[in-house]
C-alpha cells in the first residue's frame, strides 16, 4: 500500500487514505523536527512537499536523483509512523476519593497519548507528610488531590506548582469561595474540585413527635436543645465533636471569624478572636448543661445513636445524605434538611454557613510533565462527563460552576426525596458563604485543639481558655519554623 505513495505520474488511489490536512500536519511536524536537528535535509523539503501533494504533481517541482527523491518522499511516512509508536505519557495521580479509578479511566479512554495511573499513597490526614517525603525521595507524584486545609502547607514547604496562566480564566466559572482557597500569595496553586455549604439535617418525624421547632437562630438552637433534653434525657439535638476542628473552624468562618490571614510577608492569626471565643462558649455551655452530645462523628457510638433517633439532628455539608443513608438505611424518608441556624448580632447575621471541607487537584513542583498533568487537573475539575461521573460516583459540590446545571444536581437525594429543592438550596448557601483563608501549619493547630477541648470538657472547664491554648501553640510552631506573625483578638 505504502508504495503507491511514491512519485507518480498521477495521483494513486492509495495516496487518498491520507487526508490532505493530515499529511499538511505530518510534512510540517517533519520540518520542525528538522530544524530542531539542525538538517541540511531541509534544503529539499519544499521538493518533498510537491511529492507528497497533488499540487507538485502539477508543477513537476521533484528531486532529479531517483534515489533522493524515494528517500524524500519517504521521510514525512517515516515521521507518521514513529508518531504513531511514541509512548505516552504516564501521570501519577494520588487520590482518595471512592470510585475515582472510573471517573480517570474516561481520560484514558479519550487521551491515548496521555495515560494517569491512581495511587491511594495517600488519604487526606497524610497527604503533606506523604508528599514532603516523596518529594524528598526524587518520587512524587505528578498530580494530588488535597484538602484546601492543607494546601498552604504544600505551597509554602515549595511541593506545588503555579498553575495561575491555566486558571485565569475560568475565574468567573468558579466557586468564589473556592477561587479564595486555591489563591495564595496573589498566585494560583490548585485546580478546585468541590466546596461544600453546610446545613443543619434533622429527623423530621421526631420533631413532630416532641413538638419541636426547627431553629432558625442559634439562641433557638439552644432553647430546642435544651427542651429536648429535657422531655428525655436519651435524646440529643446534636453532637459537638472535640475531636473534629473542622466542624467548629467552619463554624466562627460563619460568624465573621478567619483563623489565618496573609499579608505580604507576614500571617495574623486569630483564632483566640472574641468573636470565637463566643462560639466556643456557646456550645461549652451547652455540653455543660447536658443538652448536647459530645460523641464523635463517625463513630460507632455516634452511628448507632443516628441510627436508633438518639440523635435527632446532624449538623454537616452537603454531600451527608449519601452518608447518613449507609448509617441508618431504615430512616429513609424521615430526614429533612435545613438552612444553619445564623446569630441574631454581628457578622453571623450575614454569613449562611463557614468553609468545611473540600478539595482540589494540583500538579506538583518536581512532574516531569507538568503541561500534560495541568491539562488533566483542568479536565476533571471543568469537564462535563468528568464532573457527571464525580458527582454520580463520589458525591461531590462541584465548584465549576456550570457543572451544577448538570440533570443529577436537579433533583433531590434519594435519602431526602422531599427536600426537593435541596441542591437550590445548597447553591443559595454556597453563595452566603465568606472567603477564607488556611494557614501554613493547619495540623499543629487541629492537634492542639484536639488536646485541648478534650481537656475542657473533662475537666468542665471553659472553651476560652482552650482556644488561648490552641492560638499559642499555633503561634509559637510559625514562629520556630522563621514565619513573620503578628496575632489578633
Amino acid at each position: 500500500m505504502l508504495l503507491n505513495c511514491y512519485p507518480r505520474p498521477r495521483l494513486s488511489p492509495a495516496r487518498t487514505i491520507i487526508n490532505t490536512m493530515s499529511y499538511r500536519r505530518i510534512f510540517f511536524s517533519c520540518r520542525l523536527f528538522l530544524l530542531a536537528q539542525g538538517s541540511s535535509t531541509l534544503q529539499g523539503m519544499e521538493s518533498v512537499h510537491a511529492v507528497g501533494h497533488p499540487e507538485g504533481l502539477r508543477t513537476g517541482k521533484f528531486p532529479r536523483s531517483p534515489l533522493l527523491r524515494w528517500s524524500l518522499g519517504m521521510l514525512p511516512f517515516l515521521c507518521f509512523w514513529v508518531g504513531l509508536s511514541a509512548e505516552p505519557i504516564r501521570l501519577t495521580y494520588w487520590n482518595w476519593a471512592p470510585n475515582i479509578e472510573q471517573v480517570v479511566e474516561i481520560w484514558n479512554k479519550k487521551n491515548p497519548d496521555i495515560q494517569v495511573t491512581i495511587s491511594r499513597a495517600a488519604g487526606p490526614m497524610e497527604i503533606v507528610p506523604k508528599l514532603i517525603a516523596a518529594d524528598r525521595a526524587g518520587t512524587p507524584p505528578d498530580i494530588t488531590n488535597v484538602t484546601y486545609q492543607d494546601l498552604p502547607a504544600l505551597v509554602v514547604n515549595g511541593l506545588v506548582s503555579d498553575i495561575t496562566r491555566a486558571m485565569e480564566p475560568n475565574k468567573s466559572k468558579i466557586s468564589p469561595v473556592a477561587w479564595s482557597l486555591v489563591n495564595l500569595g496573589g498566585a494560583v496553586w490548585a485546580a478546585p474540585q468541590g466546596t461544600s455549604p453546610m446545613m443543619f439535617y434533622y429527623r423530621e418525624d421526631l420533631f413532630k413527635q416532641f413538638g419541636l421547632e426547627v431553629p432558625t437562630t442559634w439562641e433557638d438552637f439552644a432553647v430546642v436543645a435544651k427542651k429536648l433534653h429535657a422531655a428525655d434525657p436519651s435524646r440529643h439535638l446534636a453532637t459537638f465533636p472535640t475531636a473534629d476542628p473542622g466542624l467548629f473552624v467552619a463554624l466562627t468562618h460563619q460568624a465573621g471569624g478567619n483563623w489565618w490571614t496573609l499579608e505580604g510577608d507576614t500571617w495574623t492569626v486569630s483564632i483566640a478572636s472574641a468573636s470565637n471565643k463566643r462560639i466556643a462558649e456557646f456550645w461549652g455551655e451547652l455540653i455543660a448543661t447536658g443538652a448536647i452530645a459530645t460523641s464523635q462523628v463517625w463513630s460507632p457510638e455516634w452511628s448507632a445513636s443516628m441510627a436508633e433517633g438518639r440523635l435527632l439532628g446532624f449538623i454537616s455539608a452537603v454531600w451527608a445524605p449519601p452518608l447518613i443513608k449507609n448509617i441508618a438505611p431504615a430512616t429513609l424518608g424521615k430526614w429533612n434538611a435545613a438552612p444553619l441556624p445564623r446569630w441574631r448580632e454581628g457578622a453571623g447575621t450575614k454569613w449562611a454557613s463557614g468553609v468545611m471541607g473540600g478539595s482540589a487537584a494540583t500538579v506538583t513542583a518536581k512532574s516531569k510533565n507538568k503541561e500534560a498533568a495541568t491539562k488533566f487537573i483542568l479536565w476533571i475539575t471543568s469537564d462535563p462527563e468528568a464532573l457527571e461521573a464525580y458527582v454520580r460516583l463520589a458525591n461531590i459540590w462541584p465548584a465549576w460552576l456550570p457543572a451544577r446545571e448538570m440533570p443529577t444536581l436537579q433533583h433531590a437525594p434519594t435519602f431526602i426525596p422531599q427536600r426537593t429543592d435541596f441542591y437550590a438550596l445548597a447553591t443559595a448557601i454556597d453563595q452566603e458563604t465568606p472567603t477564607v483563608s488556611w494557614g501554613p501549619n493547619v495540623s499543629t493547630s487541629f492537634d492542639a485543639f484536639r488536646n485541648a477541648f478534650a481537656t475542657a470538657v473533662k475537666k468542665k472547664s471553659g472553651f476560652s481558655e482552650a482556644l488561648e491554648i490552641v492560638q499559642r501553640t499555633t503561634v509559637r510552631d510559625m514562629k520556630s519554623q522563621g514565619y513573620q506573625v503578628k496575632e489578633a483578638r
